[in-house]
């Protein structure tokens, strides 16, 4: 049975709008360079605005207390880079200005020639056989004539609702001799107008050559005047023109091919359309043609799943847009939003992320509606999807321009190629893990829906959002990395922040829980194997930790609190592990994988809070005599808040992570056939109801995890006696005016600078501290006053007002090395090093 594809949310939305964003970001890599804010070039309003700020704090660093001299300067330059980006945005809606009014003229552009309503034409038997198909279709739409095209083509077009179809007089004289390829013409073209994708078609080409009229040709123009953009950017800018050239024909081919379907269901017999498309032969450029062959589309007509495949084109695309827009945009909105590192990075990452992902989660929820409808005994396959997917955010990488204070893969590859391999292995498992619960989630939703079309939105958009996030993740863990030099101690720092970020945690719940509220609906068992997972973790972890009492007892005893808290936190990981495998052998089997995953991580999630209090208790029990319980107990090193907090979600996290990973390796040693449910659903209530343990776990979870995230910011303001000893230290080292400017920009830039607010655990006190050192003791003025006011915030254990300085000796070390070049070149010399 053939699946109908109107029953789910079309392709075209999805990738009209990447096409957009695509646009949006390949005009604002352009913008970049005359708005002064790429390339290196210091002239313009961005270069006077910054040498502004430069002289007006070297005119007041005697005048004014350090404090307010760190503050006027940051403030000016802050309000620099926002008039800048303000330029930038302005040219942007200029561009999608002149975007609009192509839109606008298109119909008039399509109208040239003579033409001729349809009514000119009288009785002719082409005009009556025009009228019987507008009368069968039941769409009055007005259709006009252009009387001196001899070819045999046919078009709608209009705008805001208003739409037409022109047809070309040597259709009507093929009419005249085959009148079934007349009415599958028509009815192909007023399946446009029922499809409502006549805005999109010429929004699509609009913005096609608003680009290349707003932003590519202008570009040329300046680099007569900045030739460096020719070696900076051009290239980079004929690798966009292809990207958006690719995501332009996505969306005019996906189009035609729903055209096509619609017109053969309206028509109930294809033949006549199949012999309008016979005379189309297959053309060498179709790959970027704007129609697809006559032949593709015959066989899409016949039943080639054209629109069912999760496509490595359409993942590659998406990739190129989330590898080359994430930089470009965190550098915009790091102007904007100065000093709000994890608000910018999420941001960002959601929405290109969830921008790329829609696309992709759309195919793979259509591809899984295809094979439901074939009953077909394999899932849709994503690894093709999930390579180009992380080839495309690669080549992304590789492609954008350094920009200040945001990551690169491509800069920590060529520092050091074991830690890029890892990252990139790492983002393709994650794309890969993703596309496959796209595909368990679609089976859930999917499976005997009376309205898939609802279902599909909900989990498309979801979907699109968790993608967002989880690659939000991934390029923090980049900017992190990229910060310092790349090691083992940050990348571990890295994984840490992911595993203690409460907002991650809340995706791999919903992960667990959203598949697991479908299966509970349409799957008999499903509770019933849950709860026992549940129950096999907790009666687990007694049994795992029974031959390490001796151990553990010992640790106790001599007072290795935190070594104990290790040893029972391997043992939850280790009960979690093995109910996932001993689930994945129950529940396993053909296409079982993914629910044994889900029924694994959720079990896992709920008996996290329990598998804490089993914890306490063995510390209670092992470690402190039934006589003296309370006095023992007072001694034991209790967390702060923050830190329990972390502790819980750590917990959780890992033991999901292991659970869901040893269902997914003992499912496969399942060897029967995939079970046959019986037609089976639950009702909503009842399912909520089901859910309600779960919940309750994943709100405990959330709400300790973002205590602990939240109070991370600043905790680093409480020190103890021997961290204010060794600030007292640093501060002694200092030696106004024994370090030359560039030494001491050097080094208080790398040390300092790429530390930020929100990266949780990761603020070094003696990277902070050296850099502080480095900039009070320079021989300028202005920096000594910056470095003197960044060590006197750390003595105070005031994090973002040392924050605020660190900005400031960065911006200031910039804009004066900037400056020099320029001044040197023009004199005739090298400039300095």
């Amino acid at each position: 049975m053939r699946p109908d594809p109107f029953a789910l949310p079309s392709a075209t939305g999805a990738r009209f709008a990447l096409l957009m964003l695509s646009t949006v970001v390949g005009s604002v890599l352009v913008y970049l360079w005359p708005a002064g804010m790429a390339g290196g070039r210091f002239h313009g309003p961005l270069a006077v605005d910054r040498v502004g700020c430069v002289n007006d704090a070297r005119r007041s660093v005697l005048a004014v207390d350090e404090t307010v001299l760190t503050g006027r300067f940051g403030d000016c330059v802050d309000d620099a880079y926002l008039s800048a980006v303000g330029r930038v945005a302005l040219m942007v809606a200029l561009l999608l200005a002149v975007a609009v009014a192509a839109y606008l003229a298109a119909p008039w552009l399509v109208r040239r020639g003579p033409v001729v309503p349809l009514a000119a034409l009288g009785g002719a038997p082409a005009a009556d056989r025009i009228r019987e198909v507008l009368a069968e279709a039941g769409q009055p739409v007005r259709v006009d004539v252009a009387t001196l095209r001899p070819t045999t083509g046919a078009r709608a077009y209009g705008r805001l609702g208003r739409y037409r179809l022109l047809l070309d007089a040597g259709l009507l004289a093929r009419g005249a001799r085959d009148p079934g390829a007349l009415r599958g013409v028509l009815f192909h073209e007023l399946a446009h107008v029922r499809n409502r994708d006549i805005d999109i078609t010429y929004l699509t080409l609009a913005l096609w050559w608003a680009f290349l009229l707003a932003a590519a040709l202008p570009a040329l123009l300046y680099a007569i005047v900045e030739p460096k953009m020719i070696t900076e950017v051009w290239w980079r800018v004929g690798l966009f023109l292809l990207v958006l050239w690719l995501a332009r024909t996505a969306v005019l081919r996906a189009r035609e091919y729903y055209a096509d379907a619609r017109a053969a269901a309206a028509t109930g017999e294809p033949d006549g359309l199949e012999a309008a498309l016979a005379d189309r032969p297959r053309r060498w450029w179709r790959l970027v043609s704007n129609h697809p062959d006559g032949p593709d589309r015959v066989a899409a007509l016949r039943g080639e799943p054209v629109l069912f495949r999760v496509g490595a084109g359409e993942a590659l695309g998406a990739g190129l847009l989330l590898g080359y827009a994430y930089p470009l945009l965190s550098f915009l909105l790091s102007n904007v939003l100065p000093g709000t590192t994890f608000v910018r990075d999420w941001a960002v990452g959601l929405v290109l992320g969830a921008c790329a992902a829609a696309a992709l989660a759309g195919s793979a929820w259509r591809a899984v509606q295809h094979a439901l409808a074939e009953q077909a005994d394999r899932a849709p396959a994503t690894w093709r999807a999930a390579l180009a997917l992380t080839a495309g955010v690669l080549a992304g990488q590789v492609a954008v321009p350094a920009m200040p204070e945001v990551g690169s893969w491509a800069m920590i590859a060529r520092a050091e190629p074991l830690f890029g391999a890892v990252t990139a292995l790492a983002l393709l498992v994650l794309c890969q893990v993703y596309l496959r619960w796209v595909v368990l989630s679609a089976y859930t939703r999917l499976r005997g829906t009376p309205r898939p079309g609802r279902s599909a939105a909900f989990g498309v958009t979801t979907s699109a959002a968790v993608f967002g996030l989880w690659a939000s993740t991934w390029f923090m863990a980049l900017a992190m990395l990229s910060s310092s030099y790349p090691t083992w101690q940050t990348l571990g720092v890295a994984v840490g922040t992911a595993v203690l970020n409460p907002v991650l945690a809340a995706c791999v719940a919903w992960g667990c829980l959203y598949p697991l509220a479908g299966l509970l609906r349409t799957t008999r068992g499903t509770w019933r194997a849950w709860l026992s997972g549940v129950a096999l973790i907790v009666a687990g972890f007694p049994a795992v930790m029974l031959p390490l009492h001796p151990y553990l007892t010992g640790l106790l005893r001599d007072g290795q609190w935190w070594t104990a808290f290790l040893v029972l936190g391997a043992g939850s990981a280790a009960a979690a592990a093995a109910c996932g495998l001993l689930l994945g052998l129950w529940r396993g089997g053909r296409q079982r994988v993914g629910e044994a995953a889900v029924l694994a991580g959720a079990a896992a999630l709920t008996a996290a809070p329990l598998l804490l209090i089993e914890q306490l208790a063995h510390l209670a029990v092992l470690g402190c005599p039934a006589g003296v319980l309370p006095q023992c107990l007072s001694r034991v090193p209790t967390p702060q808040l923050n830190g329990f907090g972390g502790a819980i979600l750590a917990l959780a996290s890992v033991t999901t992570a292991l659970a869901a990973l040893g269902a997914a390796a003992g499912a496969p040693a399942v060897r029967r056939r995939t079970r046959t449910d019986e037609p089976f659903r639950r009702r909503p209530a009842l399912v909520a109801v089901a859910l309600l343990p779960a919940l309750l776990s994943v709100a405990a979870l959330v709400w300790t995890g973002t205590g602990t995230f939240v109070a991370s910011t600043d905790s680093f303001t409480r020190l103890d006696d021997a961290q204010v000893a060794e600030l007292d230290r640093y501060a002694a080292a200092i030696r106004p005016g024994s370090i030359t400017r560039l030494t001491a920009c050097a080094y208080s830039a790398n040390l300092s600078y790429g530390v930020g607010l929100t990266e949780l655990n990761t603020v070094w006190m003696s990277r902070l501290s050296t850099g502080a050192v480095t900039a009070a003791s320079s021989d300028d003025a202005v920096l000594r006053a910056l470095g003197g006011e960044a060590m006197r915030a750390l003595r105070a254990m005031d994090l973002p007002r040392n924050h605020r300085a660190n900005r400031a000796i960065g911006n200031y070390c910039v804009i004066v090395a900037a400056a020099e070049r320029v001044y040197e070149t023009r004199r005739g010399r090298p400039p300095a090093s």
